[in-house]
C-alpha cells in the first residue's frame, strides 16, 4: 500500500525591514512598531509595555501568519541569534482591519527566550540587548517568519526612556519606583476579583471574548484609588465593567520603598473575558 508523503512546508520567511522604528507614547503605554518586507510580505511588529519592566508585550500583523481555522495556537517567539530557542504557549489569532489581516497576540515575551514570571522583573543588560538583531516567530504546522530587526540596543533604549515618562506622569517618583522592595500584593487570588457569573449577558448571548490590560493605582494603605485600561480588545462593555468589579474586589498589601516603608504605587495585569458558547 502506498501513503502519500505530507505536504512539505514552504520555505521560511526571511524579511529585511521596510522601515524605521516608530515609537508611540500614549499616557498608559509605550509601543515600538517596524514594518518588514512588501507586498504579500509585509508584516508590522510592534512591542509594548505598560510599565518599566524587562519582558515585552510582542504582536505581528501581516499575511504571513494567516492561520485557518484556531483562535488560540501554541506559538514561540525566538529572539536571537545565538539564544536557546523558546518554548511555545498559546497565543491570540485574529484579524484587523477591513481587510481582515491576520494578527497574532503573542503575549508577554522575553528578550533572551526565558520563561516569562509574572511581576517579577528578569535582569537583561543593553550588552545583552545590543546583541539581539532578530525575531523568529515559528508554530507547528506553518512556515517559520523571521524579521531581520536590527541591534536591538537603541530601540530598547527609547522603550526605558518612555516607562519613566510613564512613571512620571502617573504623579510617582520614577526612581523610587524602580528600586521599590516590593510592589501592591494582592491579599486576595486575582482570579477572584472577577467571576464567571459577572459576564455581560449581552457579549455572553452573542459569543463575545475579550482580552484587558489594566493598571490600577494603589495609595501607601493599600486602597485601590485609580483603574485604567492600557489596552482591550472588542466591546467596551468589558472595560467599564473590568474597572467597576477591580474596584470593588482588588485588595493588596500596600508596596514597599527601599527601606521597607508603604509608598503609593502600582499594579499591572490583565484579563481574559473567555466565552465558551
Amino acid at each position: 500500500m502506498l501513503f502519500a508523503a505530507p505536504p512539505a512546508l514552504a520555505k521560511a520567511v526571511l524579511l529585511e525591514p521596510s522601515g524605521k522604528w516608530q515609537m508611540i507614547y500614549d499616557e498608559d503605554g509605550c509601543r515600538l512598531g517596524r514594518s518588514f518586507g512588501e507586498g504579500k510580505n509585509l508584516v508590522i511588529l510592534f512591542l509594548d509595555r505598560y510599565q518599566p519592566a524587562s519582558e515585552l508585550i510582542v504582536s505581528v500583523v501581516g499575511k504571513p501568519f494567516a492561520r485557518r481555522d484556531v483562535a488560540h495556537q501554541p506559538i514561540a517567539v525566538d529572539f536571537g541569534p545565538g539564544l536557546p530557542a523558546s518554548a511555545a504557549k498559546e497565543s491570540l489569532v485574529g484579524v484587523v482591519g477591513p481587510d481582515q489581516t491576520p494578527m497574532l497576540m503573542l503575549g508577554f515575551r522575553d528578550l533572551l527566550n526565558r520563561p516569562v514570571i509574572v511581576h517579577q522583573t528578569a535582569v537583561i543588560t543593553p550588552r545583552q540587548e545590543s546583541a539581539i538583531s532578530q525575531l523568529t516567530v515559528r508554530s507547528r504546522g506553518q512556515s517559520d517568519v523571521t524579521l531581520r530587526t536590527g541591534e536591538m540596543g537603541a530601540p530598547m533604549a527609547a522603550m526605558r526612556a518612555c516607562t519613566t515618562d510613564l512613571v512620571q506622569h502617573w504623579k510617582l517618583d520614577p526612581v523610587q519606583q524602580e528600586h521599590r522592595m516590593a510592589g501592591p500584593t494582592p491579599i486576595h487570588k486575582p482570579g477572584e476579583w472577577l467571576r464567571s457569573g459577572d459576564y455581560p449577558t449581552g457579549a455572553l448571548r452573542m459569543g463575545v471574548s475579550a482580552v484587558i490590560d489594566f493598571r490600577l493605582m494603589v495609595d501607601a494603605a493599600g486602597q485601590t484609588t485609580e483603574c485604567h485600561i492600557q489596552r482591550m480588545t472588542n466591546n467596551p462593555e468589558f472595560a467599564t465593567l473590568t474597572c467597576k468589579l477591580l474596584m470593588k474586589r482588588a485588595k493588596f498589601r500596600p508596596a514597599l520603598d527601599s527601606e521597607g516603608k508603604p509608598i503609593a504605587s502600582y499594579y499591572v495585569s490583565s484579563v481574559r473575558w473567555i466565552n465558551g458558547n
